[in-house]
């Protein structure tokens, strides 16, 4: 047992060497944070939403920095914890296109890209895993001069892209998320 262990220890090593050895090409820690100045408006910040279509419902979402400076993170709940999902959100070095993994306590995961298309405003692509047969999503989001920062989502309906709801945030420093608890297998 032991020595599989150290095998398979020394294997993951061997296959790591090739892109440790490109880490001297990456820019020196925090020196990240430049790259995502699309976001500074909502990083380091809590928001509160409320839907735009059902009444009543909430989302909750903070953005801080991940990674050292070299990611962003979005924790958020709807509805107190009813369901809830983590961001990673990572600047593509090839591209340079935002894109990023979104994890959900629903049991599925999403991944896509975000495009800044101007000041405190973005679109988004993304592809939802794990729900078979759900439509792509395409979102924008906008922050308006009146500091509410305004999210669309629109899906794939007969060809055309037809909005499905969103959210307005305002900034909230009392807003907390609420992850739901991880329930022990029985």
């Amino acid at each position: 047992m032991l020595k599989s262990l150290i095998a398979a220890v020394a294997l993951s090593l061997a296959c790591a060497l090739p892109a440790l050895a490109q880490v001297a090409d990456l820019p020196p820690p925090g020196a990240g944070r430049a790259a995502y100045a699309p976001f500074e408006h909502l990083v380091g910040k809590s928001w509160r939403g409320t839907g735009t279509v059902q009444a009543g419902v909430e989302d909750v979402q903070r953005w801080d920095w991940a990674v050292g400076g070299h990611a962003v993170r979005v924790v958020h709940s709807v509805n107190g914890g009813a369901y809830a999902g983590e961001t990673l959100i990572f600047r593509d070095r090839d591209s340079g296109a935002y894109v990023f993994h979104y994890f959900t306590s629903g049991g599925f995961h999403s991944t896509g890209v975000m495009r800044p298309t101007g000041p405190g405003a973005f679109e988004v692509e993304e592809t939802v895993h794990g729900l078979d047969g759900f439509p792509p999503l395409r979102s924008t989001i906008v922050m308006g001069p009146d500091g509410v920062n305004r999210a669309r989502s629109f899906q794939q309906e007969g060809g055309q892209w037809v909005e499905k709801g969103g959210f307005d945030y305002r900034e909230d420093a009392s807003a907390v998320p609420v992850l739901p608890a991880l329930t022990p297998p029985t």
